[in-house]
């Protein structure tokens, strides 16, 4: 008896399989495996002969004699891997929900930790299509990392670029005629010194002190007089304040203090 419209209808799940399991007509590199879950055995039989009579191209169907460890039986469709492949999974959907009706498709794939909406633009991400450059679970995650690497790499660089001008433009209130960072260092010239500080920290007062672990009841007593004596000089208006190992620069009119440790 042909099979008529919603036949299967609450029998097939919305949560839909992509290259989870071993193809059996060719590698994983060229061959995508496609897998649909339904709650019967029969039905499962029924939606297999359904899709054999498809005008979709596939490489071959087969549903499983036994349900999975959920206790789902799957009817698993192979097809070749290339550019169009998500379309034609697609269609195929398309071709189901004559059975089973709309469903809100969900997509678990091998790359993707969750399901992803088959409608969703980000599933093309999960979805490979090209043989050539087929990646196991593990090579797609350490090409992530590395992909996330690059960028909070690129995010540090500008966050540091960004935090040097700041810095700069905190010393402008100063008599200090030259500034410039370069790798943590901070390099001043003045009427007639120079120096040059490590930066450890920079920002609101009380924040920064709290996260270097510093008080300013632990001034220090003994330093170079001389030295801090030229940096003040170079200051001007702003104060530096040997705290622990640390020389702290300030401006009493702002807020923010620059942490430093001579170099």
């Amino acid at each position: 008896m042909p099979l008529r419209e919603n036949d299967l209808a609450n029998t097939v799940l919305k949560k839909i399989s992509v290259d989870e399991f071993e193809p059996k007509t060719g590698t994983s590199e060229n061959v995508l495996v496609l897998g649909f879950q339904l709650s019967e055995n029969l039905p499962s039989k029924d939606l297999y002969k359904f899709l054999n009579n498809s005008i979709i191209e596939m490489r071959d169907i087969e549903v499983s004699p036994n349900p999975n460890p959920d206790g789902y039986y799957m009817v698993f469709v192979e097809m070749d891997r290339q550019e169009e492949v998500l379309n034609n999974i697609k269609s195929i959907v398309e071709e189901v929900e004559r059975l089973s009706g709309k469903l809100n498709w969900e997509v678990s794939t091998i790359l993707s930790e969750e399901s992803i909406a088959l409608d969703n633009d980000e599933l093309i991400k999960y979805i490979q299509i090209d043989p050539e450059n087929y990646m196991t679970k593990d090579e797609f995650v350490s090409q992530q990392e590395a992909v996330q690497q690059k960028e909070e790499e690129h995010r540090l660089e500008e966050e540091a670029k960004d935090n040097s001008n700041t810095i700069l433009e905190f010393l402008k209130a100063s008599n200090i005629l030259e500034a410039g960072l370069n790798d943590g260092k901070l390099h001043l010239r003045g009427a007639r010194d120079i120096a040059t500080l490590e930066v450890i920290n920079f920002g609101h007062g009380p924040d920064v002190m709290s996260e270097v672990g510093i008080s300013e009841s632990a001034i220090k007593l003994e330093h170079d007089k001389i030295a801090m004596a030229k940096l003040n000089s170079m200051l001007g208006e702003m104060k530096a304040l040997p705290i622990d190992e640390y020389i702290v620069i300030y401006n009493p009119a702002h807020r923010d203090i620059l942490v430093t440790k001579a170099s």
